[in-house]
């Protein structure tokens, strides 16, 4: 399930990139992140949910971030 997930986000990136929309590459690599640093926390232990909450906010500050930065940017 994790490798189908990782695909899919993959795929929102780099549709991102090759119909050269910033703001869609950054939320595909945002959903990277939440899924990496889920991940990251696992061997710490703690509910899946929690290490979803503190991937995925993680993640969407770093959307938040980037697509702020791309429309000033550009």
């Amino acid at each position: 399930m994790q490798l189908v997930e990782v695909l899919a986000f993959s795929a929102v990136l780099m549709f991102g990139v090759l119909a050269r929309s910033p703001s869609i590459a950054i939320l595909g690599g945002g959903f990277l992140i939440g899924k990496a640093v889920l991940n990251i926390l696992a061997p710490e232990g703690g509910t899946v949910y929690r290490r979803s909450v503190i991937g995925y906010t993680l993640g969407g500050i770093f959307v938040v971030i980037g697509v702020a930065a791309a429309h000033f940017l550009t």
